[in-house]
């Protein structure tokens, strides 16, 4: 069964071939829109793209598309299938890898623009992607930002509140819906859109989040991880710390992690875009450690180990096929 990520970015890539191809009639912008505020996954699926987009005007990457060749004959349908469009009709590999990144920038690109740059008013310190870095605030207490992430620091009298506004941070206070005390100790926090997730390395921390239901709270300690979001606060639960503090140190750890999730994971830490395609190759399953900032080499080693075909229109845009 394919993956419901899987099927949106398929869906997403259909939409964008249409659009490609040519202008959408009222009635299919109309399903266009729908489709987009469907579901907040359609809507990612579509800035992920867009993200490529934008390196897909990079000269080298033109050029490497350009010497893509065009797309083989398809084998004979059965008489029951629907017959393929004939090669004449049908748009060349090229042109079908630009679709695969192409996105809605005109239907996204102010609201996400715009989510940016509030962001970056807001935000105290920020890492780029690919980026880890230590800050150290004015009293002494240390923030690790990991790749893409922003933190937020507000002093009051007698107290220094530190919030999470992108990505995953090795710090000492922060809130997103709820708000973490730290009982002298060290913790991980990362945010992904309405959801926090908390891991403690050292001691314990004091969890309160405000939700639909009420306010709920639990301490988390050393070795768990609790999760908190619009549903409220999950029970803590006992984590791989090495594995998920791997990051603090440069590196990221998968232990028996499908191939999807590993490869959304060095995304965050690449400037390009990456896809799988095909069938069955985000479920097979990965354990490795590799270096945090060099995702490429990741990827490479990937590529050579479990025997996959990596294909680069430079490192702006990659693809993982059996």
């Amino acid at each position: 069964m394919t993956p419901p990520s899987a099927q949106i970015d398929d869906e997403a890539a259909s939409w964008v071939i249409r659009q490609d191809s040519d202008a959408l009639s009222p009635s299919e912008a109309q399903q266009l829109s729908a489709w987009l505020h469907a579901d907040t996954a359609h809507a990612e699926a579509y800035a992920r793209a867009c993200k490529a987009w934008g390196a897909m005007g990079a000269p080298a990457v033109t050029r490497a598309l350009a010497r893509q060749p065009t797309a083989p004959p398809a084998s004979a349908a059965s008489p029951s299938a629907p017959s393929p469009p004939s090669r004449a009709a049908r748009p060349p590999l090229r042109r079908r890898y630009q679709a695969m990144a192409l996105a809605a920038c005109v239907v996204l690109g102010v609201s996400l623009q715009g989510q940016s740059v509030l962001i970056w008013w807001q935000a105290s310190a920020r890492t780029p992607v690919g980026e880890i870095r230590t800050i150290t605030l004015a009293d002494g207490s240390r923030v690790q930002l990991d790749s893409d992430s922003a933190i937020a620091v507000d002093d009051t009298p007698g107290q220094r509140r530190i919030r999470l506004l992108k990505g995953e941070a090795a710090f000492t206070v922060a809130a997103a819906q709820g708000t973490t005390t730290a009982l002298g100790t060290r913790f991980i926090v990362r945010r992904d859109g309405s959801r926090t997730d908390i891991l403690v390395t050292e001691h314990r921390v004091h969890v309160v989040a405000r939700h639909q239901g009420g306010p709920s709270e639990e301490v988390v300690r050393e070795g768990e991880a609790a999760t908190y979001g619009p549903e409220g606060l999950s029970p803590p639960h006992q984590v791989d710390v090495e594995s998920a503090a791997a990051w603090t140190r440069d590196r990221l750890v998968f232990v028996d992690r499908p191939l999807g999730e590993v490869i959304a994971e060095l995304s965050r830490y690449h400037r390009g875009y990456i896809r799988l395609v095909g069938t069955g190759l985000r479920d097979l399953r990965v354990s490795g450690s590799f270096v945090a900032t060099d995702p490429v080499a990741a990827i490479d080693t990937l590529g050579h180990s479990m025997n996959l075909r990596v294909t680069k229109l430079t490192n702006a845009l990659i693809l993982i096929r059996k």
